[in-house]
């Protein structure tokens, strides 16, 4: 191994390390936070759910027009189980639990996200691509 090589797999290390530390720290920033669940249809907010002060298990519906998307609800995370649309991409994303995360369902327009207590607090002129 030349001098050359060693240089650059130290320096690789040294992004891969740093770039973990960044990572993790943005979600320990987010882990004591309340979590909000929002869900939208077709753009506006159906239903908000703190997910960290909810007990037991809740399930609901979201209908609109002939389709549907069941949503379940328990022990800080939620999942779509059921839904009409075609490709059933929703169902398959499975459980979603941190802020960031999100469920889309493309052919019935429903998005089901997690907001953490920072994010919500954010108008849209506070968020930029680096920031976001």
């Amino acid at each position: 191994m030349k001098k050359g090589d060693k240089i650059l797999f130290v320096i690789v290390i040294a992004v891969l390390l740093i770039a973990s530390i960044g990572t993790y720290a943005y979600k320990l920033a987010f882990k004591d936070k309340d979590k909000i669940a929002v869900i939208k249809e077709n753009g506006k907010v159906v239903k908000t759910i703190n997910l960290s002060k909810l007990k037991g298990t809740e399930k609901f519906d979201i209908k609109s027009g002939d389709h549907f998307n069941t949503i379940v609800v328990e022990n800080n995370k939620i999942s779509i189980i059921d839904a009409d649309c075609p490709d059933k991409v929703c169902i398959k994303t499975g459980w979603i639990s941190d802020a960031g995360q999100s469920i889309v369902c493309l052919p019935n327009k429903v998005i089901v996200s997690i907001e953490g207590e920072k994010t919500m607090s954010k108008t849209p002129s506070d968020i930029d691509g680096a920031s976001y």
